[in-house]
C-alpha cells in the first residue's frame, strides 16, 4: 500500500469516515459534497544512513471538502492534530518513523459548487 492509502486507513480507523464512501484515494470525485481526498505526490529523496535501503520520503496531501465553511475547516484541524508529529509506528503495514505537518491547514476556497476545501500537506519518513 502508498503512503496515500496507509493514510487513509489511518483516517477512517480514527472515524473520519469510510474509505472508497466519503474518504478516497489519490482522486476527489464530484460526489459525496462533504469528503476527504488524500493523495500522495513527490517528497524529498530517500533518507540514507549506514545500510542500503535507506527511508522512503513520501509526501502527502490532505483535502477536506464540505458544504459548510465551519466543518470543513474543523476537520482539517482535528486531521492536522490526529497525523502531525507520528512518530515510529506501524500504519497498514509501513513502519514510519516520522509524520509531520509541512504547514498550517489552509484555505483553498470554494469549488465551482460552493463547497469548501481546506488542505494540509505532510511529509513523512518511511522504512524501506
Amino acid at each position: 500500500m502508498t503512503a496515500e492509502g496507509d493514510f487513509a486507513t489511518y483516517l477512517a480507523s480514527g472515524g473520519f469516515g469510510t474509505a472508497g464512501t466519503d474518504i478516497f484515494v489519490n482522486t476527489l470525485p464530484a460526489t459525496p459534497d462533504n469528503c476527504i481526498s488524500v493523495t500522495g505526490y513527490a517528497g524529498m529523496a530517500p533518507e540514507r544512513t549506514h545500510d542500503t535501503s535507506g527511508n522512503a520520503r513520501p509526501s502527502v496531501q490532505v483535502r477536506v471538502r464540505n458544504t459548510s465553511a465551519g466543518t470543513a475547516r474543523t476537520k482539517i484541524g482535528q486531521i492536522f492534530d490526529y497525523l502531525d508529529g507520528i512518530s515510529n509506528t506501524t500504519l497498514t503495514g509501513h513502519f514510519y518513523l516520522s509524520i509531520a505537518a509541512l504547514q498550517s491547514p489552509e484555505s483553498m476556497g470554494t469549488d465551482e459548487n460552493g463547497r469548501h476545501e481546506w488542505v494540509c500537506n505532510f511529509s513523512t519518513i518511511q522504512r524501506r
